[in-house]
């Protein structure tokens, strides 16, 4: 435990912890980016759906 101390002590001054902490905070964001997109896509898909089955049985009663 205190070899890990040390070794995120001596890297805590360098860019290299900033660099990672960014590219795993931009993974995260990606991938929470893609499932939100995969959620509301679905939704959207299933409205349009739906008013297309609306707007047929409009146009099968005209």
């Amino acid at each position: 435990m205190n070899g890990l101390n040390e070794w995120l002590k001596q890297i805590a001054h360098n860019y290299a912890l900033i660099v990672i902490a960014a590219i795993v905070f931009f993974a995260v964001k990606a991938v929470i980016g893609f499932i939100t997109f995969k959620h509301y896509d679905k939704q959207l898909k299933m409205v349009n759906q739906k008013l297309n089955t609306l707007l047929e049985d409009k146009n099968k009663m005209d």
